[in-house]
């Protein structure tokens, strides 16, 4: 990590469908020259095919390397069918339902990524979608040891939620595994 990237986990509280939560995802993904980070996303609704196509639009030049944990009910599929035509970026699958494959998934694509010297830049969409099909307790201790395991490798993350999807009590819990918590503009 450089010196002025800080290890920190973000919850991102931002509409799903708003502007401010794909600005605020951008700001917080683009600390490091793309050459110089390594990127891992984790998405629920969105295509890695779409992810890259969006960060070239709002960027341009991919990271060093890019790894997309893709999750959905087609986690069986074979990753050829989501082939991204770079080399450096990198896609596993997991199954929305099983919280153990998603952590490893997640697991294999962070030691990917450790192997260099570069910042590592996570973001994961969303937790709402991770409620739809886990309960609250089980959401809580796997966040509680995915922001663990960012905290250990030196990567920075943030984690988009929707605020409106939620009541205040599912929010005071779940934030408490996170370092800071923003609100996104609109």
């Amino acid at each position: 990590m450089s010196p002025d990237v800080e290890p920190a986990n973000v919850l991102v509280l931002a509409s799903a469908m708003s502007d401010g939560k794909t600005e605020s995802c951008y700001h917080l993904l683009t600390d490091s020259p793309p050459a110089e980070m390594d990127l891992l996303r984790i998405v629920y609704h969105r295509s890695p095919d779409h992810l890259i196509e969006e960060w070239t639009d709002l960027v341009g030049d991919l990271p060093a390397n890019t790894a997309i944990v893709n999750v959905n009910d087609r986690a069986s599929a074979d990753v050829s069918d989501y082939d991204t035509g770079n080399e450096n970026v990198e896609v596993f699958t997991a199954n929305p339902n099983d919280l153990t494959g998603l952590g490893m998934e997640i697991n294999n694509a962070l030691t990917a990524l450790s192997e260099t010297d570069n910042d590592i830049f996570v973001c994961f969409d969303s937790v709402t979608a991770l409620l739809q099909f886990v309960d609250v307790e089980s959401a809580y201790k796997f966040l509680h040891m995915f922001t663990g395991q960012l905290h250990t490798t030196g990567a920075v993350g943030h984690f988009h939620i929707d605020p409106n999807a939620h009541d205040d009590q599912v929010l005071s819990r779940l934030k408490t595994t996170f370092d800071d918590m923003v609100q996104a503009d609109e």
